[in-house]
């Protein structure tokens, strides 16, 4: 048995001894490849919480211009009605001084022409 031994050269014990190297190198490579998936899901989820907080400040932000700006609006058509309305009131008070003071023209044509005949 012995020269049997001899004739193949090999050893089972470092077999053994390689096999063992092997398993425990995979055991830490799945060590090492859980942590990194562990860290990498916590990545994300810290990129998810961070999007998700940026995305409502940007809505709480365009809500906020939407109301300034509809506030703006408002006012500016609040402005422009006033004016509006003063303008329509200005021309109003002209057109009856302008129909006052034909009135009272006319009232002397037509004294005239019926009480005096002209």
């Amino acid at each position: 048995m012995s020269a049997q031994r001899a004739s193949h050269g090999h050893d089972h014990r470092t077999d053994d001894n390689l096999l063992h190297l092997i398993a425990e190198k995979e055991r830490e490579l799945e060590t090492l490849v859980g942590a990194a998936k562990q860290e990498a899901a916590s990545t994300l989820a810290r990129a998810r919480a961070e999007a998700e907080r940026i995305l409502s400040e940007a809505r709480q932000q365009s809500a906020t211009l939407a109301r300034e700006q509809e506030q703006r609006l408002e006012a500016e058509t609040a402005r422009i009605t006033r004016e509006s309305a003063d303008r329509g009131t200005k021309e109003v008070e002209a057109l009856r001084r302008r129909a006052a003071d034909r009135q009272t023209a006319a009232v002397q044509l037509v004294v005239d022409r019926v009480v005096k005949g002209i």
